[in-house]
Formats: structure tokens, sequence, C-alpha cells
């Protein structure tokens, strides 16, 4: 008897398709399994319907007395431009409400610090501006701190570099971007490096102490705070949580210390839009920066923009006093680019969404329907896109074959997850 014709003519593929199947199912389970805090995380982070865009503006207040002028010409280049709303074109200003008083300091021989207050009547001009502007709906005011440094590491370091007393002893009022970068840090000791940690009830009493600083001198506790360079920690939140801050910017990562090269360390997984902190604090991310002293130009902020809108984001631009303060020229280039920003901005994305970081906290939070999307098919196809967009997940989708069914799930939600974002360009 001859050898069986239906083996011979049986194609070798067709015997190990459902072996490749069940490999890549296996595969997509074992992967999903290792990378779940990320493929919960961007689930969990909202979806927006429409693109928003906020220039977010750190280091104003106690400071240079040339920030009123400043402050006055940037009110103007955003009154000019509003959403198809009404809303106009806002930047955030992170402020610091004091600053060293260099003459009392040296005066008392570095025995104890003596600080300016933004409420001081010599800082009279620049309040009087950044309240016009919170009025007419362009600035939105956030607490970047008491100071932008702690006040004791700023003495310790002093006594221990004689070079550092021309900073206190510079003409006018000193500024804060003139410290050594580790110094700019609020909530550790950066007087020595690595840095040390504060003791948790001097932070309490200390955030406490700013925040009602703020609520004194400008009629309401501050909803949102920046923390100053961007190091804090839990007892950090809790502090501002108590004392009513709801909302806290961050870099999509917190970080705790100053290491021995004076960088900031890293703790903990990444941050995301809506994440909360152990004291119940929302988390939202800026993590694209607008610095048009250092040449970034008015294109870069709105490829920041297409880029968060294609993963259903808001885009928050970083961006400092230092831009706009100085030397003439540089501030005029920066006043230029962001009216440029924002008029670019309106005519590649007509449907973008000028808000405040609280308010787009606020909205994100209670998962409001003008701004937030609920459509399972529209989250799950910008789910894969956010996914897409992290460069191990993309590699290991296609060492491990998970590729085919994302892929496969991606074209099924295509229609769906790009009609809402169709006028982005």
């Amino acid at each position: 008897m001859g050898p069986d014709r239906r083996a011979c003519d049986e194609n070798p593929m067709q015997s190990l398709l459902p072996l490749a199947v069940i490999w890549i199912l296996l595969a997509t389970l074992i992967m999903g399994w290792r990378e779940k805090r990320a493929l919960v995380g961007f689930w969990r982070e909202p979806v927006l319907k429409r693109p928003v865009l906020i220039v977010e503006s750190d280091d104003w207040g106690a400071g240079p007395l040339q920030q009123a002028e400043r402050l006055q010409r940037i009110a103007a280049v955003l009154g000019k431009h509003a959403d198809r709303d009404g809303r106009k074109a806002v930047m955030t200003l992170g402020l610091v409400l004091g600053v060293a008083d260099g003459a009392d300091i040296l005066a008392n021989g570095l025995r104890h610090y003596c600080r300016k207050s933004l409420s001081d009547g010599e800082f009279a001009p620049v309040l009087a501006t950044i309240r016009h502007g919170a009025e007419s709906g362009v600035f939105a005011l956030q607490l970047h701190g008491a100071e932008h440094y702690w006040p004791p590491a700023l003495l310790a370091a002093v006594r221990g570099d004689p070079r550092l007393a021309s900073w206190l002893a510079g003409p006018g009022i000193p500024s804060t971007e003139a410290l050594p970068t580790p110094l700019q840090s609020r909530w550790v000791d950066a007087s020595e490096l690595p840095s040390k940690p504060l003791p948790a009830d001097v932070i309490r009493a200390a955030a406490f102490a700013e925040v009602a600083d703020f609520r004194t001198i400008f009629g309401r506790e501050p909803a949102v705070a920046v923390p100053p360079t961007f190091v804090w920690n839990d007892a950090v939140e809790a502090a501002w949580a108590e004392a009513g801050v709801q909302f806290v910017v961050t870099p999509g990562r917190r970080y705790e210390a100053r290491g021995e090269d004076g960088n900031p360390s890293a703790a903990g997984p990444a941050v995301l839009n809506g994440g909360k902190g152990a004291a119940g604090i929302t988390y939202v991310v800026r993590d694209d920066y607008f610095e048009p002293a250092r040449g970034h130009k008015a294109e870069r902020g709105l490829d920041a923009v297409a880029a968060k809108t294609r993963a259903g984001r808001p885009t928050l631009l970083e961006t400092h006093r230092a831009n706009f303060l100085g030397d003439g020229a540089t501030a005029e280039a920066a006043i230029r680019e962001l009216d440029r920003l924002f008029a670019l901005t309106l005519r590649a994305f007509p449907d973008v969404a000028f808000l405040s970081t609280e308010e787009l906290a606020l909205r994100m939070r209670r998962t409001d329907s003008w701004l937030v999307e609920r459509r399972l098919t529209v989250r799950l196809h910008v789910w894969l896109r956010r996914l897409w967009d992290v460069a191990h997940l993309r590699k290991l989708a296609y060492v491990t074959g998970a590729i085919v069914p994302a892929w496969l799930l991606y074209a099924a939600t295509w229609r769906a997850g790009a009609a809402p974002r169709a006028s982005g360009g």
C-alpha cells in the first residue's frame, strides 16, 4: 500500500499556523502582564477630544522690577488671540512670593535670613500687572514657592563659598536664575551634594506658610503648585493637599533629591495626566519646552501640539521669565515667537482650546464630556497610539508578535479614533 497521498499534499505552513496563532496570543498575554503598569496607566489617562494649549511660565513675582513692563507686553500678545469659544490665550505664572534681602543678610553677618515679599511696596508695579492680567483672563496664577530655594541652604552655601556672597551684594534685586542650579531646589538642602532631605515637620510648616502667603496676596489658595526644579516628595504633597492645593504640575516624573553631580535624581514610576499622589494630589504633565532664548521657535511649540493632540493629551509648554527679561533683543524675540505660536496654532488647529491648568485639571478629573472622550472605540485607538509611541513597547510588540493583534485592533478603530482630531492637520 502506497503512502497516504493526503499527508504528502499537506502544506507544512497549514500545520504551523495554529502554533503561530497560539504563540502570538501567549506572547501578547505575557507582554501585557509584564507591562501592565504602562498599559493600565495609559488606559486610565484621560483622552481629550480637542487640542489644548497652555504656556506655563515660571519664576515670576518677587524679583527684577523690569517684570512689570514685560508682563504687560506678554498680556497684550495673549489678549490678541482667542479660541473658537472666545477664551483668550493663557499663560500660567508660577509665582515666587519672596526673595533674599541681600543687604540685610550681609549686615547681620549671614546669621539669619531676611526676605523681601512680593507684597512689599517695592514690587507694587509687578504685583499690579500680575493681578490685572489675572482679572482679564490671560494670566493664571500658580504657586511656585515662597522662595526659589531653601533659605537655610542658601545661607549655608554662602558661608561655605564666599563667591556666592556677590549674589547677595549685587546691585538691585537678586535674580534666582543666577544661583547654582542645585541651590534653586526648594524642598531639599542642596548646600552640599548630594542633597539632604528636610524634616517632614519643617516641610509642613513651610508649605502651610507659603500657601497662606499666597492667599494673603491674591485672596485665594493656589489650586496648582509647581515645585521649583521639580524636586519634591510625599511630605510636600501631603502638606500642600492639607493646605488646599489640588494639582501639581510635573515633568512626567518626580525627583526627590540632587545627586553628587547636582542633577535631580528620580524616584518612583512615570507620572501621567490625571494620576494621583499618595495625599490625593492630582498630577498634570508638562514635558514640552518653549524657551526662545535658547533658540526655540514657534514651530517647535506647534510640533508639540501636534504630537500631544495625536495622543489625546494636552500641550503644556514650559518656559521661564528669563526668556523675557534682560537684553531687549532677546525679550523682543521671545515675545514675537510667543505671538507666532498662538497664531500658528489657531491656523493649524482651529478647534484648539485655551484653558488654564486648573480648568484643564478640573475638567479631566470630572471626565467633562465637553473635553474628555468617553467613547470606547476612540479611547482604544488613542490607547494603542500612546503605547506605540513608547520605544521599548514598540520593540516588544515586534519581537513577540503582539504587533499583529494590536494592528488589527488599531485598524478596526481607525475611523472612530481619527475623526475627532482631523482638524489638527
